[in-house]
Order: C-alpha cells, then structure tokens, then sequence
C-alpha cells in the first residue's frame, strides 16, 4: 500500500458511496486508476467491505467487558458479535479485554445484552458507557 491507496481508503472510509470519478477527480488521478486499486485492495483483502454509517436514535453503547486470564478471548469476542444489537466487537489492550459496540432501539434491549454476558463463563466484569452524541468524520 502506497500514499494513494492510503488517501482513497481514507475518502471511502468518509463516504462509502463516493464515486470513483469524484475520488479521482479530488486525487488528480483516473478514475481507471480508483477503479483498479479499489479491486485490487478488495481481491487482497486490504478492504474487506463497504458499509453505512447510520445516525442513532437508539441506545448506544459501548460495552467493555473484563474476562479471566484463562478464558479464550476470541471465543467470547465471537459470541458478542453473534449477539443482535451488537454491531461491532474489538480485542483490546488495557483494563478491559474486549469492548463491544451495541446500537438497540431500547435500554432493556441493552440490559438484555448486558446480563447474558455477564452469565457467560470466565466474565470478570462489564462496564458500559452510553454513547450521548455521535461526530463523524468528514473532510
């Protein structure tokens, strides 16, 4: 990956609908150029999807969750990201092991979420921050 594959990424990172005409145009390359390199990023795997982002008018969450040293870490992060509601899942670094993302339509949806992970095996604590106020990115 070179600076342009990192600048395009960075644009469709922003908005994932962006035409390639108007990443080229904003690069001061070919659209040839977006095409092919958006295609070869996916074919090896550097871009993995392309997705939306939604403003919530939702609960929104960020569930960090504390596991036992001898619990499998990537087990767990799969059950979560099994779990409706939960959008995203990340193994971290720090306190807390691993933070999910939950985006519900109510705050029993995300107590629901809550207490059967707490029910899991090898769950030392859960701590939960409600998201207030979304910024995204844009340039």
């Amino acid at each position: 990956m070179d600076e342009l594959d990192e600048r395009i990424i960075e644009l469709l990172k922003n908005d994932s609908r962006c035409p390639f005409v108007d990443i080229a145009e904003r690069l001061q390359v070919s659209e040839g150029t977006i095409r092919s390199r958006v295609r070869r990023m996916t074919d090896e795997g550097v871009i993995k999807g392309f997705t939306i982002k939604t403003s919530s008018r939702n609960v929104k969450a960020m569930v960090e969750i504390r596991i036992d040293v001898n619990a499998n870490t990537d087990e767990i992060a799969r059950m979560l990201a099994d779990q409706k509601g939960v959008t995203e899942v990340y193994e971290v670094t720090g306190d807390q092991d691993i933070i999910a993302i939950v985006d519900v339509e109510t705050s029993q949806q995300l107590n629901d979420i809550i207490e059967g992970v707490r029910r899991q095996d090898n769950i030392l604590s859960t701590r939960t921050r409600l998201v207030l106020k979304e910024h995204f990115g844009v340039d």
